[in-house]
């Protein structure tokens, strides 16, 4: 891979960004370039701009489950609409967070699609402590001390301050993908960022 990168901020909560992630890997594979996970808090995006969840709207929420269905189709993934959704990610974010501070980017990611997973095709409650430890220790992480040190003041500045950069790039929702300065926002953008990287 050559030494761009594109920059993938992503709140589980959020089902659109768990489609996007469940192509990160394809992504890499078609354009040579490495994606780094960047979790922030889509809530913290939300109040930053002003900016709704699109299931707020009743016919667009309707129409958000076709659409997400169409997609897992097409990608050949497994979805569901969790139950709990939507859910407040902040302890969620905060254990990827604590990864990224225990393991880096490795940590992040080995982290990030099984967390995806566990909520939107297993329907597990990933803002609970206990599940988020055992997702952690599945991936070979220590869970128990993620849980822990999620609470940390270091933890929590880090999540603060990776939400209020993409705020400060233009995020407005999730998920925000960047190359460079350039903003792809949306499963459905993933084409246009391979096209800017193709030209490139």
């Amino acid at each position: 891979m050559n030494d761009r990168v594109i920059e993938f901020f992503f709140d589980v909560g959020s089902p659109y960004t768990y489609l996007a992630a469940t192509q990160v890997t394809a992504i890499e594979g078609r354009t040579g370039v490495r994606v780094r996970h960047r979790p922030f808090l889509l809530g913290g995006v939300f109040k930053a701009t002003g900016n709704t969840p699109p299931a707020q709207v009743a016919s667009r929420g309707r129409w958000m489950v076709q659409d997400l269905g169409r997609w897992a189709v097409k990608y050949g993934v497994p979805f569901a609409i969790a139950s709990r959704f939507p859910i407040n990610t902040l302890a969620t974010q905060r254990v990827l967070a604590a990864a990224e501070r225990a393991g880096g980017e490795d940590a992040v990611r080995a982290l990030a699609l099984p967390l995806f997973r566990a909520f939107w095709v297993e329907d597990r409650d990933v803002s609970s402590p206990a599940v988020l430890a055992e997702v952690a220790s599945a991936c070979g992480l220590d869970g128990t001390t993620l849980v822990e040190s999620a609470n940390a003041p270091e933890t929590k500045d880090l999540l603060r301050a990776t939400t209020e950069e993409a705020v400060v790039r233009g995020a407005f929702g999730a998920p925000s993908f960047f190359v460079g300065d350039q903003l792809f926002f949306g499963n459905d953008r993933i084409a246009h960022l391979e096209d800017l990287l193709a030209s490139h």
